[in-house]
């Protein structure tokens, strides 16, 4: 499909992959706008840095000058905007199948699978980078090195995060395969285990060409102990492990893996400080929160944990109810703010109460974030973690905020 010259408005477009493609098809030379709700997104900052206007959802932004509307899934056709796109008679495509088609003409990698993606697909493109390549990258959140999510590059790779909800992973028929992990998860789509797992070994199946990698070798480690990667804790370094493997089964040469490594400065959101005590990460599975927290007692050993997390979604928090409350184990202190309910989905059959008297089976001190007191802790001997999906980094920045005296906090 040809971009350039083409209007083209995205509903949804402060999501972080869809914010990306934005971004891509600009750089395309298409005509880009875009509209959302007037909460803040951290890619706001990404799309204005490219003159992408973004405005509040409107059906009079819909009008017969455009070529095509992109839509984010969580926006269904009932949307305002999508009702004036139908009658208007513009085509339409989803966020998943636009970016299908703007991949058609390049070698796509695919990192996929439930955590890890968003790392990973940063890392693999800053080592393709490094070894001349030239890549096309979209990563599911701000790429510290390239200051958006996205990277336009002229090669002929384009290495991309594969969403696992609804299976849009399966849209592509890539070159290269890479799981950082598999885990179950979205009990909205994927009603048991089997049914998660057998998606991603079917398409596998599917894909028989592709270079697969799910594991790393003893070559991997040697490469990395060579190599200054900045993030703490087992998982992040098996998530590079699998990158350099997938580099390696590229024929990429061992002096531009570690290169590529070196030149990671991580990803916005994955254990991101906002003052010397004060982190945030993205962490909304069980498996993601004892791996943060791993994370951050190696990194900080004689400090004391203090958690707060904002569960995600009402049918992730009912599924994985006691998996949750199990998770906190090295967390001296949990505080669980109101579940975030997602455009997706506004209500459930569980409540934060549940979840709040579900952990207390497990863990002495739990409390509701209405009771957190800021004043209560300390940075000689504190280290406050939040964690979540939703809105809840907001919070974490405003603390840093206070504490630097300056908006947006430290980097």
């Amino acid at each position: 499909m040809k971009w350039k010259n083409k209007k083209i408005h995205f509903i949804g477009i402060k999501g972080t992959g869809i914010s990306g493609l934005a971004i891509l098809l600009k750089t395309e030379g298409a005509f880009v706008s875009g509209s959302d709700t007037a909460e803040e997104f951290p890619s706001e900052l990404a799309l204005r840095k490219e003159n992408i206007e973004i405005r509040n959802f409107d059906e009079n932004n819909i009008t017969l000058e455009l070529d095509l509307i992109i839509y984010s899934s969580a926006y269904d056709e009932n949307h305002p905007e999508r009702k004036r796109a139908r009658q208007l008679e513009i085509a339409e495509l989803s966020y998943a199948a636009a970016l299908a088609r703007y991949a058609e003409n390049t070698k796509v990698i695919v990192v996929t699978g439930t955590h890890g993606k968003t790392t990973t697909t940063a890392l693999l493109g800053q080592i393709f980078e490094a070894a001349g390549l030239d890549p096309k990258v979209l990563a599911g959140d701000i790429v510290k090195s390239w200051g958006s999510s996205a990277r336009w590059g002229r090669g002929e790779y384009f290495i991309l995060e594969g969403d696992e909800y609804q299976e849009k992973f399966r849209l592509f028929k890539p070159v290269g395969i890479l799981i950082p992990s598999l885990d179950y998860d979205h009990p909205d789509y994927f009603k048991t285990r089997k049914d998660y797992l057998n998606s991603f070994e079917s398409w596998i199946r599917e894909n028989p060409g592709a270079k697969i990698v799910r594991t790393f070798e003893k070559a991997d480690e040697k490469i990395f102990e060579k190599a200054k990667f900045i993030l703490p804790g087992e998982k992040y370094r098996q998530n590079c492990l699998k990158a350099i493997r997938l580099s390696r089964l590229f024929a990429i040469p061992d002096e531009a893996i570690i290169r590529g490594i070196n030149n990671f400065q991580g990803v916005k959101r994955r254990l991101e400080y906002y003052a010397d005590w004060i982190v945030y990460d993205y962490a909304h599975h069980p498996e993601e929160i004892k791996a943060t927290l791993a994370a951050l007692k190696e990194r900080h050993p004689d400090k004391v944990l203090i958690a707060i997390f904002q569960p995600h979604t009402f049918s992730r928090t009912e599924a994985f109810l006691e998996d949750f409350a199990r998770s906190f184990g090295l967390a001296e202190e949990v505080f669980f703010e109101e579940i975030y309910s997602s455009a997706r989905e506004k209500k459930g059959k569980v409540s934060l109460v549940d979840l709040i008297l579900e952990t207390k089976k497990y863990h002495p001190r739990v409390y509701h974030f209405r009771d957190f007191d800021f004043k209560k802790f300390n940075s000689k001997k504190d280290i406050l973690i939040f964690m979540g999906a939703g809105d809840i980094w907001q919070k974490a920045r405003k603390f840093g905020e206070l504490l630097s005296g300056k908006k947006g906090g430290p980097d």
